[in-house]
């Protein structure tokens, strides 16, 4: 455990931790606290568990609190592989910090921006969100003015580089996104 203690530290004001488990279950970190949205059935610990699965070492991304359009406003998370040295059935770290600076990205937009990075068209981006395409073309606009961007591309680069997007939860996402996902945190 002392690996993990020693690499969450490596995430500046982390105020909640836990291990994941390879069975989608967690535990908390010693020396941090426990926290609502590593309960069990937790669509963020979903999310962590197939970041993992899929072969991400690191991915950082932030996650609403107090349900889907951030009533609470949003927490960063990180979540890192569990070091080669980690007991077996330790998968990774979770880590929730402070919302980074936002770039006044409406909680609406960071979904949206979510399946930006995932690959996915204007049109199952409004399936998904069960939104108008119109509405999503507005809002993409917006996340591209707001993130300086001129193509969608550029913004989605953005936005994963910084962690600026919510990712869909497993069971919210396109079957078959047009494009593949643009990989990594």
């Amino acid at each position: 455990m002392r690996s993990l203690v020693t690499a969450a530290r490596l995430v500046r004001d982390a105020t909640a931790g836990a291990v994941l488990l390879a069975d989608g279950t967690c535990r908390m970190l010693p020396g941090l606290q426990g926290h609502a949205l590593f309960r069990p059935g937790s669509l963020l610990l979903a999310v962590a568990t197939e970041r993992i699965a899929d072969g991400h070492p690191y991915s950082c991304f932030h996650w609403p609190r107090g349900g889907r359009h951030a009533p609470d406003g949003h927490v960063r998370i990180t979540i890192l592989n569990a070091p080669e040295d980690a007991p077996p059935g330790l998968t990774a770290l979770i880590l929730l910090s402070p919302a980074t600076d936002l770039r006044g990205l409406t909680p609406r937009e960071m979904e949206v921006l979510g399946l930006l990075v995932q690959g996915c068209s204007n049109q199952e981006i409004a399936r998904t969100l069960v939104l108008a395409p119109r509405t999503v073309a507005t809002h993409l606009k917006h996340v591209l003015g707001k993130l300086d961007a001129p193509t969608r591309t550029l913004a989605a680069v953005r936005a994963k580089r910084d962690g600026l997007y919510v990712p869909a939860p497993p069971h919210q996402r396109p079957s078959n996104p047009q494009r593949h996902q643009t990989g990594g945190g």
